[in-house]
């Protein structure tokens, strides 16, 4: 049976559900391959940045670990893993948990190169010196600064024979002592000094569309608790409560670098008392109380994927959340016609800002 072959025959789905998109590429595809042939490929394997559990569920018991920065990725394992009657791998959530003896290990090269700088950092140390170390992506994606990370980090790289578009780099030796890179740190327009870690949404610099919404945040009722969904380093909510310090805030995303950016971001700025600061996909399985206002500036991508899959996920549980009197505001880019999505789940739909680039929208009665 070829690789390609072996993940048709699975049940395999992305979170969230995305019919027309698969839950694995050719990278998966030729990982499997790559270890089929070799007759000294690793017994087992820690799997990285594995977006929808494909490969934990194609590699069974093979699979020592599982660690991805995202919670949606986790939610996608599990489900694929009951799905097709696979036992879960052990998952880790954070490097402390990562032992210090693998074999192998698959790594997907994530979209951001901070994080897969930083993950690499991590990854080498525990890595056996006869270990293996294989990055997973396609062409496309792999950069010559992913390159020059891997050189950094390893001695020993075979970049091996691309096939439908997609390599499978085999690193080895490991470069002992490097350390991992360090947050960042930068001022918002407000005064708000914000805390990035490596991956996190908007590294280097505030993003426009949340500046944008920051221009009318004057605008928005005055509530005792709110929740900013898809919170990023928390710029939005913490923006809020540095101008209503008795309110009580919950910051939500599914990025585990994000959690600790909006963590660190609320300590930094001396507004931790207030906040709650929640890894999660989205508001599943969260007891929060009816939110009279949720403010969102939701991603319109799914790492290199452009898709509005999470975007519509975030409204719904919006419009779910939300207190009958509450308000849901969210900015996007103008371009992709939120407006109209929108009137789905809320019964007055408004257009508050201007802006050439980007559109503020405050969403009532919630149908």
């Amino acid at each position: 049976m070829t690789t390609d072959s072996v993940f048709a025959s699975l049940n395999l789905t992305r979170v969230p559900p995305a019919p027309k998109l698969q839950a694995w590429n050719a990278a998966d595809e030729l990982a499997l391959s790559r270890l089929a042939e070799d007759s000294e490929a690793p017994e087992t394997l820690l799997l990285v940045n594995d977006a929808f559990g494909a490969l934990a569920v194609a590699l069974g018991d093979r699979v020592r670990a599982w660690w991805s920065d995202s919670a949606m990725a986790e939610k996608a394992l599990l489900e694929n893993c009951r799905a097709n009657v696979t036992p879960p791998p052990p998952v880790v959530t954070s490097p402390e948990d990562l032992a210090d003896d693998y074999d192998g290990i698959l790594l997907q090269a994530p979209k951001s190169l901070a994080l897969f700088e930083w993950q690499l950092a991590h990854l080498a140390p525990r890595l056996r010196a006869d270990g293996r170390l294989y990055v997973l992506g396609m062409v496309k994606h792999l950069s010559r600064g992913h390159q020059n990370t891997m050189a950094r980090y390893f001695r020993d790289i075979h970049p091996g024979c691309a096939v439908k578009k997609a390599r499978c780099v085999e690193l080895r030796e490991p470069i002992p002592s490097v350390q991992p890179p360090t947050p960042k740190q930068y001022r918002s327009p407000n005064g708000l000094t914000l805390v990035n870690h490596p991956g996190s949404f908007s590294e280097s610099s505030a993003d426009p569309g949340a500046l944008a919404f920051l221009q009318y945040f004057g605008e928005l009722p005055k509530v005792d608790t709110i929740l900013d969904l898809g919170c990023g380093n928390g710029i939005l909510g913490l923006s809020y409560l540095h101008s209503h310090p008795q309110a009580r805030v919950f910051l939500v995303d599914e990025s585990a670098q994000a959690v600790a950016s909006a963590r660190d971001t609320a300590r930094e700025n001396g507004l931790s008392q207030n906040v709650e600061v929640i890894r999660n996909h989205g508001l599943n399985g969260l007891d929060l109380p009816e939110l009279p206002l949720i403010l969102c500036n939701p991603p319109f991508h799914q790492q290199t994927t452009l898709t509005d899959d999470i975007a519509d996920t975030l409204f719904q549980q919006a419009h779910d959340a939300l207190a009958p009197t509450g308000e849901f505001w969210m900015v996007g880019n103008r371009h992709l016609d939120y407006h109209r999505r929108l009137k789905h789940w809320f019964g007055d739909v408004g257009v508050v800002s201007r802006h050439p680039k980007f559109v503020v929208l405050r969403c009532r009665q919630p149908r």
